[in-house]
């Protein structure tokens, strides 16, 4: 396949950068206010901070093309081969129209701070400029001078084509890139298109006219270039990193488990596999049961299942059919038993199929769902903020409106969500009052769902499964290698009136045998017999609500204990990783500090995996599981630890611990109220400290992927703030230990890393990068930016003077940039950033008035400090 053209990289970034200025000086370029009332309107900070984050945007990509890294290898290799007179020349624009666009970027700033709150709104850019910033000469003058630019990249890159095209010809070599390998990315396309049409046109870069028409041409790049990006943002806004853990961690039922579904009964009228097929007009179904009977299993067991394809067909006709589906899991994230976090995976994985799958509808298919966002960046580059539940609900709404199409959704556990239940029901009724559109819903029978469901087909779960809960107890037994020394031959009747114990008294709850049998078996002792585990079996409860103190009441204490200790630390992190909460559980603080900076071994990550697994089935009883996130087709293959989460095997597990704290009472346990708070602090640095650099390949031409840092950074700096307020002691040691390990880490990483920096230009030299304004060189620079201000009293003290002085203005220039609100891509859940929404003692952090730490550092900045008095910050002991 032919490479892009370099020189096409570096036009694209110019000529976009020199559009969208031309855009905002214009008089008739309006700044686009939402067309739906109940939309708040954009303010004019807002507009005037996403035209400031826009233009920062489009320089970023001016100083990461490929013609820049090029134009750097050659400087530093003397010996190279001069570039061509048209790169030249578009690397010379490059310099010119990033000048032009940060006096733009400074003058929109100035405008940004001479308003206040409760202004008019301006209808343009041009307004703001012109009030009391530049004059009408100074907006005119600059305009003129974007115009000249872009017909001079014109010119350079109609040059930089018609060279390639006349080497291509002499050389023999393809000119165009081939589609064979599948879809083109849109600068691909327009590489193809502007050489054929230079071809065909014969045009020459030093004919006026033919830069006019080749001009035309351009448009369509920046056109395509802003779709692409628009395209993309929204995908990214919309997706978050546990999108697909809940349903990848369902297991799948045990051998024949739920073939009740697509039995003879279930093709009746009413039934499930019939509603599938059927055009009667009732599109709700509802999966109801028991809590633990097994309707998420059986909700997985349904989804995307190739047997349900031919009753779909039956229904959909010809009509081409999306299907997409959300799992909510109470004990997961905020996101995962959320509303707003259900519509974002429905949209995201709608609008997937729609454009990237064998519909290839085309991105304006994003446009349309979106439209006000599409022309608030066409606008001014805004559009790009966090979703509200209300917008997505009028994003799916419009979406299902197309009745080209059929829909089928897939609901589990609407008794699990945590916000807009009634909003949603709402929702999901007034759609399934669509011919081409059903969906299928599960929820305990609690009272909000008997009102809005009980007209509708349904599938109660626990009145189908004896069958498949008897298989399970009798697999399970099968497998048990303690059972195998007691079997003798009279034993059979015995086990199998055991197993059918089990399976009565389960009354469908998948839940309840999965418990009770795990406890008869892990608790075999030596000299126990049938008989013995008989009369345990007998003694279980019926009700699961009584099963749980029953086994609780059982366990030893130091199991006891153990199950505690797992409980409070998921009380601060409720669906961790297995290797954070391995070390929250083994960390002690010497051994935290001592701990070299390294990734962990092979041999080491096995051995706390399966520690793990011995703690939580053995000591926890199962009441805590291992859950592999990972996608099906890596299941067996690469169980990556990254996929393997912690949490409650169900939530009634949760919900009863949560309620009964005095079970814990009996504990001789000397533990601090501040347990799980040390405990994960001390689980956040080990996580941090074994991070494993990702390796850069030359030849690879996978997009490269930050190491990403933030998330235990962030949390161990949440964690130290937690215990300053707790004990009123700074823990300086510890954030010193996080904040450096960070910083080594980003240094060393040849991909770079998800902490708030932004890279400058691309250069071969470290020297040069190191000195970027924007560039993290020393814990200080993060440090004074996230306004640690304890933290950067003590240590800026011993710092040297030229670290200083880059840490101000490493901030300074870093808040410039992000503006009011740019750092939410830190502190916060938005789709596109990095934070995880629980970074909120940080976030307080970085909003604190900070007049006199930057006193203070401007004062270690000095070389000469004789009459100078030193400013004073409120520094609490530290340890």
């Amino acid at each position: 396949m032919v490479r892009p053209i370099p020189a096409v990289g570096l036009a694209s970034a110019l000529v976009q950068i020199i559009d969208f200025t031309i855009n905002t000086l214009r008089k008739d370029h309006p700044i686009f206010q939402p067309s739906d009332p109940s939309t708040t309107p954009v303010e004019n900070a807002a507009f005037l901070q996403d035209l400031v984050q826009n233009l920062y945007r489009l320089i970023d990509l001016i100083d990461q093309s490929e013609l820049k890294k090029i134009h750097d290898e050659k400087s530093a290799n003397k010996a190279a081969k001069k570039l061509s007179e048209a790169a030249q020349q578009l690397l010379k624009l490059s310099d010119q129209t990033k000048e032009l666009t940060t006096s733009l970027i400074d003058a929109l700033i100035a405008a940004q701070t001479r308003g206040s709150f409760g202004d008019p709104r301006w209808g343009t850019a041009r307004e703001a400029l012109t009030n009391g910033v530049w004059k009408q000469g100074d907006v005119t003058g600059a305009k003129k001078k974007f115009r000249a630019l872009r017909r001079e990249v014109e010119t350079a890159l109609l040059l930089a084509l018609r060279q390639y095209l006349d080497q291509s010809a002499e050389s023999g070599l393809p000119v165009f890139t081939a589609e064979d390998s599948g879809r083109l990315h849109h600068w691909e396309k327009w590489q193809n298109t502007a050489l054929d049409a230079i071809h065909a046109n014969d045009w020459k870069h030093n004919k006026k006219k033919n830069v006019e028409e080749f001009s035309k041409q351009v448009d369509t790049l920046i056109q395509a270039e802003k779709e692409a990006h628009f395209c993309e943002t929204m995908f990214k806004l919309l997706w978050f990193e546990e999108l697909d853990d809940r349903l990848n961690s369902i297991a799948k039922p045990l051998g024949n488990g739920f073939e009740f579904v697509f039995g003879e009964s279930q093709q009746q009228v009413g039934g499930l596999l019939e509603w599938f097929g059927s055009s009667r007009g009732e599109g709700l179904y509802w999966v109801t049961g028991k809590p633990g009977s097994g309707k998420t299993t059986l909700m997985k067991h349904l989804f995307r299942n190739p047997r349900i394809f031919s009753s779909l067909e039956a229904w959909s006709g010809p009509t081409p059919g999306i299907t997409s589906g959300f799992f909510f899991w109470g004990c997961g994230n905020e996101l995962q038993k959320s509303s707003v976090g259900l519509l974002r995976t429905i949209l995201y994985e709608s609008l997937q199929d729609m454009v990237f799958g064998p519909l290839e509808q085309g991105q304006d298919v994003i446009q349309w769902l979106f439209t006000d966002r599409w022309n608030q960046f066409t606008s001014y580059g805004g559009g790009l903020h966090e979703f509200s539940f209300p917008e997505l609900r009028r994003a799916f709404e419009v979406m299902v409106s197309d009745v080209s199409k059929k829909f089928l959704f897939l609901i589990d556990g609407l008794d699990e969500m945590d916000e807009y239940p009634n909003e949603l029901i709402d929702m999901i009724l007034s759609a399934t009052k669509k011919d081409h559109i059903k969906i299928c819903v599960s929820s305990r029978e609690s009272a909000i769902f008997l009102t809005a469901f009980e007209q509708r087909p349904r599938l109660v779960v626990n009145e189908h499964t004896d069958d498949d809960i008897q298989a399970y107890v009798k697999s399970t037994f099968n497998r048990e290698i303690k059972l195998e020394k007691l079997r003798g031959k009279r034993d059979g009747e015995k086990e199998t009136s055991i197993v059918s114990t089990l399976a009565k008294k389960a009354s469908g709850v998948f839940l309840w045998a999965t418990l009770s049998t795990a406890f008869l078996l892990l608790g075999l002792q030596e000299g126990d017999d049938f008989l013995v585990l008989k009369d345990r079996a007998d003694a279980l409860p019926y009700q699961l609500d009584d099963l749980l103190p029953h086994i609780l009441d059982k366990v030893e204490i130091t199991d006891l204990e153990a199950i505690w200790k797992v409980h409070v630390l998921l009380q601060k992190h409720s669906y961790p990783g297995i290797l954070p909460l391995s070390f929250a559980l083994t960390a002690e603080i010497p051994a935290t500090f001592a701990a070299d900076v390294r990734p962990l071994k092979p041999v080491e990550i096995t051995k706390r995996i399966d520690d793990m697994h011995t703690l939580l089935t053995q000591q926890c009883k199962t009441l805590v599981t291992i859950y592999n996130t990972g996608p099906p087709e890596q299941l067996g293959i690469d169980e990556s630890p990254d996929n393997l989460k912690v949490t409650y095997t169900h939530r009634a597990i949760r919900d009863y611990l949560f309620s009964q704290p005095e079970l814990f009472s009996k504990i001789p346990t000397n533990a601090s109220t501040l347990f799980a708070e040390q405990q994960w602090a001390n689980a956040h640095l080990w996580t941090l400290k074994t991070l494993a650099l990702p390796l850069l390949s030359p030849s690879s031409s996978d997009a490269i992927v930050p190491l990403r840092i933030w998330t235990p950074l962030s949390r161990a700096l949440e964690a130290s703030l937690t215990l300053c307020a707790e004990t009123k002691k700074l823990p300086l040691t510890y954030m010193h230990a996080a904040l450096s390990t960070a910083i080594f880490l980003h240094l060393k990483s040849e991909t770079g890393s998800d902490l708030p920096y932004f890279p400058g230009p691309l250069s071969s030299s470290s020297s040069s990068s190191a000195t970027s304004a924007t560039s993290l060189t020393t814990a200080l620079d993060l440090a004074v930016l996230l306004n640690l201000q304890g933290y950067v009293a003590v240590k800026a003290k011993g710092a040297e003077r030229k670290d200083v002085r880059h840490a101000i203005e490493f901030n300074r220039e870093m808040r410039k940039r992000l503006g009011a609100g740019g750092e939410a891509r830190w502190f916060g859940t938005g789709g596109g950033g990095v934070g995880k929404g629980n970074e909120g003692k940080l976030k307080a952090e970085y909003g604190r008035v900070r007049t006199e730490m930057d006193a203070l550092l401007e004062y270690y900045a000095k070389a000469v400090r004789f009459g100078t008095p030193k400013p004073h910050v409120d520094v609490p002991e530290y340890v």
